[in-house]
């Protein structure tokens, strides 16, 4: 029978219906022919998006530019910037104010499931450079790193690269979370993403990785088949704050969980982002910086369009074990 599981960070409910599913290896990924050479892309050194980078930032591996076409508009002052009403004070608007980053590797050729861990390393790095950039010298209230990975996941480009969203709202999905994980601790007097690590240790059927300060899981309440989760297994509200040897016991988790979606399912399109305290919002206990893995291997119907409330065909338990068993035969 099909099972609502609730979302411990956020209270939404999602459906698990397995029987709806296809067997797991239909999921895998059908090969994807790249067609976009050296010569054609932007990205590449010595291109447009390079000879315009923020040169401070250059590392051996990685470079940032500011998108061409930001979706959040980097400007002075941008902590003045107010709302206004629009058509007959009818409805509310303001500027789309904070930055839009572009962080890009520099090899063309190498896609996100074979990056080395100093590719890694330099991306965190320069993730971690950007959020403090944004929080104290443009005032914004929040800022997340997004990767699209495949053209189904939204990636127009095909060299590899990430952005950096910084804007002057909370998005709502992390005023969800946050919301729900203070009533959490004003109910409890505890974190739910602690509690929610001490859980999935100890019932450990979900778990794909873990080392000394990284633990790697399929979610519970999954909107995606093989959807992970990734979290320092200390109490840590604010990726910024991380330490240079937590990057790199951070870098081997990425490693390992996307190592596992490329061998199993033939390097599905996906997202991954990082979900963080807002800039407003002092350390708390209650809240928990984490990384969300979401493969893009199915769509969404009706239903979910119409009434928010997802319907996953896949279990995460069957997921975490075919990711793992797959993994080690391979």
């Amino acid at each position: 029978m099909p099972e609502l599981r609730q979302n411990i960070i956020t209270g939404e409910w999602v459906v698990i219906a397995p029987e709806r599913a296809k067997r797991p290896t239909d999921y895998i990924t059908a090969d994807t022919v790249k067609v976009q050479s050296k010569m054609d892309c932007n990205f590449c050194e010595g291109k447009v998006a390079y000879n315009t980078r923020i040169k401070k930032y250059d590392s051996k591996h990685i470079y940032i530019t500011t998108n061409k076409y930001p979706a959040f508009v980097e400007i002075d002052n941008a902590c003045s910037i107010k709302s206004y009403k629009t058509e007959d004070d009818f409805y509310r608007a303001r500027p789309s104010t904070g930055g839009n980053d572009v962080v890009v590797i520099k090899d063309h050729g190498l896609e996100l499931p074979k990056f080395p861990k100093a590719v890694w390393v330099e991306l965190l790095e320069a993730f971690k450079k950007r959020y403090s950039y944004f929080e104290k010298e443009k005032c914004v209230a929040y800022t997340m790193p997004i990767y699209n990975h495949g053209r189904e996941a939204g990636a127009s480009i095909e060299h590899p690269h990430a952005q950096i969203f910084a804007s002057n709202i909370i998005p709502n999905i992390i005023s969800r979370e946050v919301h729900h994980t203070e009533k959490y601790f004003e109910h409890n007097g505890t974190c739910a993403f602690c509690d929610l690590i001490n859980h999935e240790k100890k019932f450990a059927r979900r778990i794909l990785y873990e080392n000394k300060y990284f633990i790697a899981f399929t979610f519970y309440a999954a909107r995606f088949p093989f959807e992970v989760w990734i979290l320092p297994k200390h109490h840590e509200g604010r990726f910024e704050e991380i330490t240079n040897e937590k990057i790199g016991f951070l870098a081997d988790a990425l490693i390992d969980v996307f190592k596992k979606l490329d061998k199993t399912l033939n390097d599905p399109p996906l997202n991954f982002f990082i979900h963080n305290l807002p800039n407003m919002i002092s350390e708390t206990e209650y809240y928990h910086w984490h990384i969300e893995i979401a493969p893009r291997i199915t769509g969404y119907g009706g239903f979910e369009m119409g009434s928010g409330t997802i319907i996953d065909v896949f279990s995460p338990e069957l997921a975490a074990k075919f990711l793992n068993k797959k993994y080690v035969k391979k």
